[in-house]
């Protein structure tokens, strides 16, 4: 997924291992993107990587235009938030706190 987004210009990933914290998930990835249509290309990469190597279940919310991109995964959950979104939400804090953090 960071291979991925990475490719599509997305900035400041990171990952937080938070399995410990919450039942949600085991980690979330969290990526930024400057523009709607980035956002979306962001997208359309994972979900296009996900479904060659055959992995199920994707769920996108959210729509183009919010700001903020949901993958759910099961036990990886990755958010593509604009810069805006993701300063005003702050989920590196609101998670980080307690969890792992690797920096892309």
């Amino acid at each position: 997924m960071v291979e991925a987004a990475e490719s599509k210009g997305a900035e400041d990933l990171v990952a937080l291992s938070i399995g410990r914290r919450s039942s949600l998930a085991d980690y979330l990835v969290i990526c930024s993107g400057e523009t709607d249509p980035q956002l979306r290309a962001i997208g359309d990469e994972i979900n296009q990587r996900l479904r060659e190597q055959k992995i199920k279940g994707q769920k996108w919310e959210g729509v183009i235009g919010s700001g903020w991109l949901v993958l759910d995964l099961g036990p990886v959950v990755v958010h593509v938030m604009r810069q805006a979104e993701r300063d005003y939400y702050r989920l590196e804090e609101l998670w980080g706190k307690d969890a792992v953090v690797y920096h892309y």
